[in-house]
């Protein structure tokens, strides 16, 4: 993998750039649509390509527990098996194990926990989580890494943040021993504290992966904290190594992260709201179920000629189209906005977009 710099903004550390990856190129600031399980929910995989998506995630927990790593391996890697030939990017699964913590017991050694689908018993270790990656053959894999809350006590975020940077150097050890295609990239965590992500990032840094996520923030903490601990760990790693900010997809905090420096996005918010009846359009979000569009004719994206009126008719139905509808719709519109994020950094106006922005979405 290799990351170019295109434009840097002159008013902020935002930066136009492509992640040359081994499935194709990927144009950056980007948004990852989610596919946890190996299928992005309510689209298929042709129309994320005919969109302009090349780059997806899925997730490493789950395809290990379900099909399992040699299911995935005898089809012939994890692209053949989603039917998806542009850029994939896997978690290693050290959000579920803080999701799903009644199952899980965190251990130096790694991850122990039971299956939430029958109950047995599993172990994930850094190297481990590298070598399944590996083998699903992705361009991109996150390592395995130990995130708490951030209403957590201070002496539990550093516990997990110092484990986390023993667990990276393992997994580099691993990955320096064993090379392939597949790059990797450390996982900053260091909850709302600055001299923990201060020292995170530069000691991730030192390590030389090929990336750097920003983990452990969107669970709780406010606005402000959350752009605190992104501005402080980008200030602390290097320019030349793309930047990716962890679970967070709401436009306006999208690009105030793209200001502060950050090049990739996921989130599960464009299909998951779809399925709630959720629409994410140019004016704001439209809850669909609302009665003022029962007879609204108006689409609700201009590239789709679907009515305000039919989506919610299919909506109040129960109607399967109605996610499939709204998700195709919801997915446009934030790859959308990652074109005017790129476009304004260009002009060195994203603060303007941002002020827009920030007019439709406010209290969204």
């Amino acid at each position: 993998m290799k990351f170019e710099i295109l434009w840097q903004d002159s008013n902020s550390r935002a930066r136009v750039g492509i992640i040359h990856t081994k499935s194709g190129p990927v144009l950056t600031p980007a948004f990852m649509p989610v596919g946890t399980e190996g299928a992005v929910k309510g689209i298929f995989p042709e129309q994320l390509r005919a969109m302009g998506y090349r780059l997806i995630l899925s997730n490493l927990y789950h395809l290990y527990l379900r099909p399992g790593i040699e299911v995935i391996e005898e089809v012939g890697g994890l692209h053949r098996f989603m039917a998806w030939d542009g850029a994939l990017l896997t978690d290693s699964g050290g959000f579920q194990a803080f999701s799903l913590s009644s199952r899980v017991e965190v251990q130096e050694e790694g991850i122990r926990f039971s299956s939430h689908i029958d109950g047995s018993s599993h172990f994930l270790s850094p190297e481990a989580v590298v070598d399944y990656q590996r083998r699903l053959g992705v361009d991109i894999a996150m390592v395995l890494d130990h995130f708490v809350s951030n209403d957590a006590p201070r002496a539990l975020v550093e516990e997990a943040t110092f484990r986390t940077l023993r667990w990276a150097e393992r997994a580099a050890r691993r990955i320096r021993e064993r090379k392939n295609s597949t790059a990797f990239f450390g996982i900053v965590q260091g909850g709302v504290y600055s001299d923990l992500r201060r020292r995170a990032a530069r000691e991730l840094a030192a390590m030389d992966f090929d990336g750097y996520a920003i983990g452990g923030l969107g669970v709780g903490e406010g606005e402000e904290e959350m752009m605190g601990a992104v501005e402080e760990t980008v200030a602390n790693l290097p320019e030349e190594k793309p930047r990716y900010l962890m679970g967070i997809g709401h436009p306006v905090q999208m690009v105030k992260a793209v200001l502060r420096g950050v090049d990739l996005f996921d989130c599960v918010l464009p299909t998951r709201n779809g399925r709630r009846g959720q629409v994410f359009s140019p004016e704001g979000l439209l809850r669909i179920k609302r009665r003022e569009y029962a007879r609204d004719p108006r689409p609700a994206h201009p590239e789709y000629p679907f009515s305000r009126a039919l989506l919610r008719h299919l909506y109040s139905s129960g109607h399967i189209n109605s996610s499939l509808y709204n998700t195709l719709i919801n997915l446009r519109f934030f790859l959308d906005i990652m074109e005017k994020i790129r476009k304004y950094i260009k002009a060195n106006s994203l603060g303007e977009f941002l002020r827009d922005l920030e007019k439709t979405w406010r209290e969204k």
